[in-house]
């Protein structure tokens, strides 16, 4: 029986490390050792995603957590507890637990890891793998060269989809041309919020109306402001936005409360985000770019170079539809599409909803 190794946020805020039995090695038999480091917290689908991944690629280079393979998670719970505070300080837990365990390889999710633990730990003596890095890694000052990264660190990219998803909503509603975008301000909507406006015009569209926030009764104002802007509204992420007490507001509970309040078409660029209730996306996968660094991780293993994989960004996508939001809207998918999406059937249930639109 294989046990999952996790590090789990406690109820005073703390940090608990759960270690998983391990077979006793035979004598001169060294197990490794690799942590993933969570910028997250344990129940974030990105995170499973990224995790079934990881995990499927070392079992196909017979790397077997709990067999060979001591395989250990440090959740950092920044989308939660998004404090500058916190995340220093969950930042330092982090290096402490990977000088604690001296790991051979952390792979190293998305964003927040990248700032708050891998550009302060540049002479480990671990490899670094990062993966879900939305910005460029070189803010981070943690590489310099993508195609010849060098030293201990090298990863995969991560980039919404954006040209490929526009263009599968458009074959649900082909009039789309006007955007309303809207986004949390956590370090992983803000880039991709730059690009999709960059991007926009090329796919023959116009971002008319656009919102980067963490509150949540702005977020509310702009979705019903945006329903006479625009013919389709970009949800990139919610995860952030707190209410005016300032009590973080489930992610579940953001996007109830739009879909039930808007009329518009929407799309994402996550399987989640179409399973919590949008329309439609041609996903980012991140069971690809776990199964990607998985795969580099093995090797590094196996006595290879980190700096010597280039950075790269793994393009495969998965097409999305959510058949409850589009009845909801009115919405007839062709057949065609639905049998080669991925087919969600419910929604995110608004908690409480009121008798009337509030």
């Amino acid at each position: 029986m294989r046990h999952r190794t996790r590090i789990t946020p406690m109820a005073t805020g703390l940090i608990l490390l759960i270690f998983s039995i391990i077979p006793t090695p035979t004598p001169g038999e060294t197990v490794p050792k690799v942590m993933l480091l969570h910028s997250y917290h344990a129940s974030n689908q990105w995170d499973l995603s990224v995790e079934e991944g990881v995990r499927d690629a070392l079992a196909d280079e017979y790397y077997i957590p709990d067999e060979n393979l001591i395989l250990k998670s440090f959740y950092m719970d920044t989308k939660r507890r998004t404090s500058p505070e916190w995340k220093e300080d969950v930042g330092k837990m982090a290096r402490e637990a990977i000088e604690h365990l001296a790991p051979k390889v952390v792979i190293a999710l998305d964003d927040n890891s990248q700032k708050y633990v891998v550009r302060r730990m540049p002479a480990a003596d671990n490899a670094f793998v990062f993966a879900g890095v939305n910005r460029d890694p070189e803010e981070y000052g943690i590489i310099s060269n993508r195609e010849k990264p060098g030293g201990n660190i090298t990863g995969a990219l991560e980039r919404e989809r954006f040209g490929e998803s526009l263009a599968f909503l458009r074959r649900i509603a082909p009039e789309v041309k006007r955007l309303a975008l809207i986004s949390d301000a956590s370090p992983t909507g803000t880039p991709v919020v730059q690009r999709i406006k960059s991007l926009a015009p090329e796919h023959g569209a116009h971002v008319t109306a656009s919102l980067q926030t963490n509150d949540f009764t702005a977020w509310k104002a702009f979705v019903k402001k945006a329903q006479t802007q625009a013919d389709a509204l970009v949800v990139v992420v919610y995860h952030t936005l707190k209410d005016d007490t300032g009590t973080h507001v489930p992610s579940e509970e953001v996007l109830a409360w739009t879909t039930r309040h808007s009329t518009l078409p929407d799309m994402g660029f996550w399987p989640w985000a179409v399973s919590d209730g949008l329309l439609c996306s041609d996903a980012i996968s991140g069971y690809e770019q776990g199964y990607y660094v998985g795969t580099i991780t093995a090797y590094i293993l196996g006595g290879q170079s980190p700096g010597d994989f280039p950075v790269a960004s793994p393009r495969t996508g998965q097409p999305c539809i959510n058949s409850a939001r589009a009845e909801a809207l009115g919405i007839t998918i062709p057949d065609h599409l639905t049998k080669t999406a991925t087919v969600f059937s419910t929604m995110a249930a608004l908690k409480n909803p009121p008798p009337t639109t509030d």
